[in-house]
This record gives structure tokens, sequence and C-alpha cells, in this order.
């Protein structure tokens, strides 16, 4: 993400310890709580059209884009934020994550272990009629597209609105995979 269109890129642009990372998040709810955009009252469902996914705003931490694409990245950021916090609150955390907030390329975030230990994950922030698409892109990216050729683990953030949906959800590639994908659902209120 650009630094013109993510107003936080110096915060997250590196890997963050426990500390950073709080320090991270706290800003980035800074910018939510504090946010200004108002979206304009009208009848009219073109203008409506126009006023959400056409008219680029500053709206949270994200500038120079539509309010549709800011609210998209904000929902898959809480993802990351909260999911980030959980690993660090986990019985083994990392010594540090990399959280690609409102990424558009490569994994979505990166956990550091001691001893060089990279773990690659995906995250998201879906409704109920795309989740499952989701979920398998997320698979499909992790087995097929992980730089560690050896790697035994995987990690997806998911909103948690959909664990009812997604505990039944059978995925082959998964399945047929060397790799165990860790699943952890995220509130993002």
């Amino acid at each position: 993400m650009s630094k013109d269109k993510f107003l936080l890129h110096e915060e997250f642009k590196n890997p963050l310890n426990k500390a950073e990372f709080l320090e991270a998040k706290k800003l980035y709810l800074e910018f939510i709580t504090k946010n200004e955009y108002e979206i304009k009252a009208t009848k009219d469902i073109f203008q409506l059209i126009q006023n959400i996914k056409r008219s680029p705003e500053k709206i949270g931490p994200y500038q120079i884009m539509s309010v549709f694409e800011a609210l998209n990245r904000i929902g898959s950021d809480l993802v990351l934020l909260s999911g980030a916090e959980k690993l660090f609150a986990s019985e083994i955390p990392p010594e540090k994550i990399l959280l690609r907030m409102g990424n558009n390329q490569g994994f979505d975030f990166e956990v550091f272990y001691k001893g060089d230990k990279v773990i690659y994950g995906e995250a998201f922030n879906a409704a109920e009629s795309f989740c499952k698409h989701k979920m398998r892109q997320a698979i499909d990216k992790l087995v097929d597209k992980n730089p560690d050729e050896k790697a035994t683990s995987a990690i997806i953030f998911i909103n948690e609105e959909m664990k009812g949906i997604l505990e039944k959800y059978k995925n082959k590639k998964e399945k047929q995979s060397q790799m165990v994908i860790h699943t952890i659902y995220c509130k993002t209120n």
C-alpha cells in the first residue's frame, strides 16, 4: 500500500514486536474513532453509488480511495489486528509480526518465531455469501505460493461471524497438503 493512500504506512511497514504492535494498533484505532467522513444522505440510488463506490475520500487511515474500498480494507485490517493480538497473547507468542495493512500483493501477514521460523498467513473479513470463496482463495494461496517449500504451518485470520459456516468447510487442497492451516476467528468490534 502506497504511503499516499495508507496514512499509517510508517507504523506498519516493518515487523512489530508486541509493544510496537500495541502502539500501532492504538494509533490505528484512533484514526477510526476520530474519523471525520460522513455518508451523504440521499434517496437517489445513482448518487449513493457515486458517493460510496466512486468518490475518493479520506476515511479512517485511508485516503484517495472510494469509501467502499476503504471500508473493505478497514474490515480486513481489523481482522489482522485482532488476529495478531491473539497470537501475541498465545502460549507460544511470536517475536514479531509483519502486518500488511491494506495489502494487495503478497501474503497478508508473516509471523516470526525464534530460530528464524516464519509462518505465512492470510486474513479476510467476508460476508456469509462470500466467505467460502475467500477461504478457498486463502488456502490456495498459502499452499501454492508459500515461499517456504517445506512449510508445515500456515494461519488464516477470519472474522468471527463466519465460524459456524467455515468450521464445517472442507477443502480438498488443504487435505492433500502437508501443511496444517490454523484458523483463528477474530472479533472486529
